[in-house]
């Protein structure tokens, strides 16, 4: 299939075409096969020294499922990888890794043109480089007490104007956090759906650790992970309110699961606070390790008290601030030029609206968002 710029309309942009074949987890050569021409047209492409014809264009359209026009849009709002590459399981194919960083890209653009419109709430991040320091800071920004457990910790990152993506189920990749934007002023924290509750927690503590504790974070070493765990150990287990519990009793799986039930963490990790914190010895941690595993509980914990996952908001509030809360996917997907699929797919991800009714400025979960004048 030859060249043609189309009159009027602007030409097909290669990123775009690579973005959403990524999306989609599919080779140049794969891609090819699908619509019928040979790999190094899709890389020509891709690449911008061709152009597809109308008709490969509609073939391109079709198999990777996002309207013609998607494709002649400009690059989208810089989104690094930032620390997915790190925090991903050992292993992971590169496939899946780019599948995710076009999901978040698409849903940080999604965001980005939702804010022409609607406002967020400004970043308040705190920032350092001591991480129990900036956890202890970060908890009363959020408005916690020293004393208590993080409840809604997930809504409580966002009033911070962190935004979080609800990335979709996966086995590969927990979370992941990085300033993007073009002048990398946004903080943004992708989160893995299909999560329990308590590791879903964790997570976001350990990301919000890396967006406070390391600023510009392209990547990941050792010891920045370990900076990130320190932090989230603090702000979810406060030292001296959790020492405090964890001396009170005899250490075991009876008083680990009371533990989890209020402070909403592992069992495993607040074991690994103890040893931390050396109020056990590593002798005593690996005997409850040991307990832990020979129940099968080192993957999947039980729950010993109700804990609802906590979901991301704030887009979808977004979206129903411009679009009125019963608006439809169609609607959202024309006017920025994605699929309806993939917008209903994305917002699904995403905590539902209260059932109260919403007027021009709504108040969610303390996520606050008024129409621009």
């Amino acid at each position: 299939m030859g060249s043609l710029f189309e009159v009027g309309l602007p030409p097909v942009n290669g990123g775009r075409v690579r973005q959403a074949r990524e999306l989609r987890s599919l080779t140049q050569s794969a891609l090819a096969d699908a619509v019928g021409v040979d790999q190094t047209m899709i890389a020509h492409i891709e690449r911008g020294t061709k152009q597809p014809n109308t008709e490969l264009l509609d073939a391109l359209a079709t198999t990777l499922q996002l309207p013609p026009r998607f494709f002649r849009l400009s690059n989208a709002p810089e989104l690094p990888q930032g620390s997915l590459l790190f925090r991903a399981k050992a292993g992971v194919g590169k496939r899946i890794l780019a599948r995710t960083h076009a999901h978040s890209e698409l849903a940080f653009e999604l965001a980005y043109q939702l804010s022409n419109y609607a406002q967020p709430l400004p970043v308040k991040l705190l920032r350092g480089t001591d991480p129990i320091e900036c956890a202890r800071a970060t908890r009363s920004l959020m408005g916690y007490s020293s004393s208590e457990p993080a409840v809604g910790l997930v809504r409580a990152i966002e009033r911070l104007g962190v935004l979080v993506i609800a990335l979709p189920p996966s086995d590969d990749c927990d979370a992941f956090a990085v300033w993007g934007g073009p002048g990398r002023e946004s903080p943004v924290m992708g989160l893995a759906g299909g999560r329990s509750a308590d590791r879903t927690r964790m997570n976001a503590a350990h990301e919000l650790g890396h967006l406070v504790l390391h600023a510009k974070f392209d990547g990941g070493t050792p010891a920045l992970e370990r900076e990130a765990y320190v932090f989230a150990a603090e702000l979810l287990m406060p030292a001296a309110a959790i020492a405090a519990e964890l001396q009170a009793d005899r250490l075991n799986l009876f008083t680990l699961a009371q533990l989890k039930s209020k402070w909403q963490v592992s069992m495993q990790a607040i074991a690994r606070r103890g040893r931390d914190l050396a109020i056990i010895s590593d002798r005593q941690y690996r005997y409850l390790m040991q307990q832990i595993s020979a129940r099968g509980w080192r993957t999947n914990e039980p729950e010993f008290s109700p804990m609802k996952p906590e979901l991301p908001r704030a887009l979808k509030k977004m979206v129903e601030v411009v679009f009125g809360p019963s608006a439809k996917a169609a609607t959202i997907a024309h006017r920025f030029d994605l699929s309806e699929s993939f917008v209903a797919e994305l917002l699904s991800f995403y905590a539902m609206a209260p059932g109260k009714p919403q007027g021009k400025e709504t108040t969610s979960g303390g996520i606050v968002l008024a129409f621009k004048t």
